[in-house]
């Protein structure tokens, strides 16, 4: 008899392997029976009902849906025993409580974007990035009454690439979660897997000393100067802004003219390149250009904006920006329309939300 499947998830990281799922399930390896998601939004202006993206994929796949509101809830709790499901598979979903991930016979297992037990919490794609994380990965484990403490099924490694933004590791690890899932649910099946139990110490790492990825809230995504000090200040720059674009990283600079006014500019970075050391024929021609004494400066060098340090051995292209109440434009439109050759120089300054 064919085993029954429940699928819960939210956005389009886990309206892809449901889309996996369902071929699956046409083929006859188990039975794709209902999907849990959240229910629709009123978003905008106009207050337009949205669906999720994996209630959007399961309509389209005709597959019947559940929306609850509120997951305690007596009668959603019957419909999810009445399915008599085998697995309950979560991808990027709310925390189950105890008396449904228990429903099923052979338990609820979840994916998360990292290598467990490092980067537990709601954004870990952002935050490897962010802290310059060289590898990150896919972790399948059985639900407990912790978040994301669960015991581990299977991993998968991804090496991260020095110019990947956030969504660019998103669609990368998107683009393996289909067959790690498959693969775990297929060792669920046949009792063929040996469980890994999360540990306080993990490769040399105490737990409380292990990176965590809380989700990001808005007063995150500001460049504070006063963590990018020192040597090392230009790569975590680098990192930061690219752990959180999209959307990308506010930053305000003042543009001092050379009749000394002064212009603030409320900038958002979203795509920065070429992280490079510096050699002579990189640095900018000082005539006209004051080198700024702060500890990160942006300055214009062959008709690019760089960011570096006031010792210039580091620096790295701002490739996309969007100034406030404009639209996204490369750094070559940016100097055509908001600098002119009658400024002195650009200075990062802290901005508040």
């Amino acid at each position: 008899m064919k085993k029954n499947i429940i699928f819960c998830g939210t956005p389009d990281f886990a309206a892809t392997t449901l889309k996996s799922l369902f071929t699956c399930h046409k083929q006859g390896r188990f039975n794709l029976s209902s999907v849990i998601t959240i229910p629709d939004k009123k978003v905008g202006r106009g207050q337009k009902k949205q669906q999720s993206a994996v209630k959007r994929a399961a309509t389209e796949l005709n597959i019947p849906v559940l929306e609850p509101s509120d997951l305690l809830n007596e009668t959603f709790i019957k419909q999810v025993k009445s399915l008599e499901p085998d697995l309950i598979i979560v991808i990027a979903f709310k925390k189950l409580p105890k008396i449904l991930f228990k429903i099923p016979k052979l338990g609820t297992i979840n994916l998360h974007a990292s290598l467990l037990p490092k980067y537990r919490g709601a954004a870990p794609i952002n935050w490897a990035i962010v802290n310059g994380e060289t590898e990150t990965g896919l972790t399948t484990f059985f639900i407990n009454e912790k978040i994301d403490t669960g015991d581990i099924i299977l991993q998968s490694k991804i090496p991260i690439q020095k110019h990947w933004h956030a969504n660019d590791l998103h669609d990368k690890l998107m683009e393996k979660s289909s067959s790690i899932i498959i693969e775990t649910i297929e060792k669920i099946f046949d009792k063929n897997y040996n469980l890994k139990q999360q540990s306080h110490i993990e490769e040399g790492l105490i737990a409380n000393k292990l990176p965590i990825a809380p989700k990001i809230e808005k007063k995150d995504r500001i460049l504070n100067l006063k963590h990018f000090l020192g040597n090392e200040g230009v790569q975590k720059a680098y990192n930061f802004i690219r752990g959180m674009s999209p959307p990308g990283v506010r930053v305000t600079i003042e543009i001092r003219q050379t009749n000394n006014k002064i212009k603030t500019q409320t900038i958002l970075i979203t795509q920065v390149f070429n992280y490079i050391k510096n050699f002579d024929n990189d640095l900018p021609d000082k005539k006209g250009h004051r080198i700024n004494t702060s500890e990160l400066c942006i300055l214009k060098i062959n008709n690019c904006l760089k960011i570096t340090n006031s010792k210039q051995d580091y620096s790295f292209q701002i490739k996309k920006l969007k100034p406030e109440n404009s639209k996204e434009m490369s750094d070559k439109e940016f100097i055509n329309g908001f600098l002119n050759t009658a400024y002195e120089d650009i200075r990062i300054i802290n901005s508040e939300i």
